[in-house]
């Protein structure tokens, strides 16, 4: 037995111990003042509802009842300080009142705390659910948007949780591959595959299923409304990723026209550049082959200077284009 039991069983006994002594000294006092002994049994019972309260204990519920009735048949039934027969007809009509109140106050009680706990687990898990989707608006980029959904997926059900986008025919995971075909829940609970140790449900976008979720199930099992809850987000999640595929989209096309428009800067400005250099090389070798006997050696050496400056330069401008396109 472990400590967490006996901690329990150690409570329930001071609750039963502690009402068991102040609804008997209540009885005693109401005794004194000649009060029925029915209305005594009806304070042990008002007892017997507090103990059911306090330790939700089938159990101690049954043993309290027993020891309240015998104690009201010994100290204030009739001829006080003696036992009467169980035969006697009011004793065990009595007797038997007071267990089926006690027993149904005890059913409706732990169903009542069931309800409540389930609730309380239910408005959390939405609480979470509203936080994850306020939180996915702010999430830039595919990957990171998987990030935070695993991360949210995780929160909201307790189980490890993983994503697959990329589902192939030679995928070793057959409940995966039927998954991701059929655009239905298997796994885990579920008509397919109903042995498996995780929970495979599709991820829909414009109509199509574009990846599957797993949810380990080996420790914590999915309640209806934990499903409802995982398939919202999962719409949320959705549209997430499309938005920031779309955003990616819009990305590379941006790029791709500022690249297109600095090509064209880049050419329009080398071109301006270039062709009064090339212009004025044509216009010395053409001189110069017209009129080389005419020229002086400090001319030609002049203009031999000029063509060669301006084709290092028009050299030097080709290498840095093939630079900037081998970087690209």
């Amino acid at each position: 037995m472990n400590n967490s039991k006996l901690k329990r069983y150690g409570k329930n006994f001071a609750v039963v111990v502690i009402v068991y002594l102040f609804t008997t000294f209540l009885a005693f006092v109401l005794d004194i003042r000649e009060i029925h002994s029915e209305n005594l049994l009806t304070l042990y019972l008002l007892g017997v509802i507090i103990i059911v309260m306090e330790t939700k204990s089938f159990l101690t519920t049954v043993l309290s009842s027993l020891l309240f009735i015998l104690t009201h048949n010994y100290m204030f039934l009739g001829d006080k300080y003696c036992w009467h027969p169980f035969t006697n007809r009011s004793f065990a009509l009595s007797a038997f009142l007071f267990l089926s109140v006690a027993l149904i106050v005890n059913l409706l009680v732990v169903r009542l705390q069931r309800q409540m706990a389930t609730s309380k687990k239910n408005a959390a898990m939405h609480k979470k659910l509203y936080e994850a989707s306020e939180g996915l608006i702010s999430i830039h980029g595919k990957d990171r948007v998987i990030e935070y959904a695993d991360k949210a997926l995780t929160d909201l059900t307790g189980s490890e949780v993983e994503f697959f986008f990329d589902i192939d025919k030679n995928d070793e995971n057959e409940a995966k591959k039927w998954c991701f075909k059929n655009s239905a829940r298997c796994g885990h609970g579920e008509v397919e595959f109903p042995d498996a140790g995780c929970k495979y449900i599709p991820i829909r976008s414009n109509r199509k299923t574009v990846g599957v979720v797993s949810i380990d199930c080996t420790v914590n099992d999915l309640s209806d409304d934990a499903i409802e809850c995982v398939t919202a987000l999962l719409s949320q999640i959705t549209i997430a990723i499309e938005r920031a595929e779309l955003e990616e989209e819009k990305q590379a096309e941006a790029e791709r026209l500022a690249r297109e428009h600095l090509k064209s800067t880049v050419t329009k400005n080398i071109s301006h550049d270039m062709y009064p250099r090339a212009k004025d090389i044509h216009k010395n070798a053409k001189e110069m082959r017209e009129s080389i006997n005419l020229m002086d050696n400090e001319e030609i050496i002049s203009r031999l200077k000029t063509i060669e400056e301006e084709s290092d330069y028009i050299a030097q401008t080709a290498d840095n284009l093939l630079d900037i396109n081998k970087d690209r």
